[in-house]
C-alpha cells in the first residue's frame, strides 16, 4: 500500500537522522574535544558548516512532504479502486 510513497518516506526518515546525528553531535564533540575557544576562525568554520548542512536536511524534508503531499493526489490509500 505503501509503494507510492515509499522513496518519500525514506527521504523524511533521512531527513530527520542525517543532520543531528551525521553533522550536529559529532562537531559539538569535536569542539568540545578540542577546547576551542568561541568565535574562533575553526569554531565559526565547523558551525557554519552544521548550519549548511542543517539547511539542506530541512530543504531534503520539505521535498518530501510535498513528494508525500503530491502523491496523494494520484493514489488513495486505503481504498479499492475498482
Amino acid at each position: 500500500m505503501l509503494i507510492p510513497f515509499f522513496n518519500d518516506i525514506l527521504g523524511v526518515i533521512g531527513a530527520l537522522g542525517f543532520w543531528p546525528l551525521t553533522v550536529y553531535f559529532p562537531v559539538e564533540m569535536y569542539i568540545k574535544q578540542k577546547k576551542m575557544p568561541k568565535w574562533s576562525g575553526s569554531w565559526i568554520f565547523l558551525q557554519s558548516l552544521s548550519m549548511f548542512c542543517f539547511l539542506v536536511t530541512v530543504a531534503a524534508m520539505i521535498g518530501s512532504i510535498v513528494g508525500i503531499i503530491v502523491d496523494l493526489d494520484t493514489y488513495k490509500p486505503f481504498s479499492a479502486s475498482l
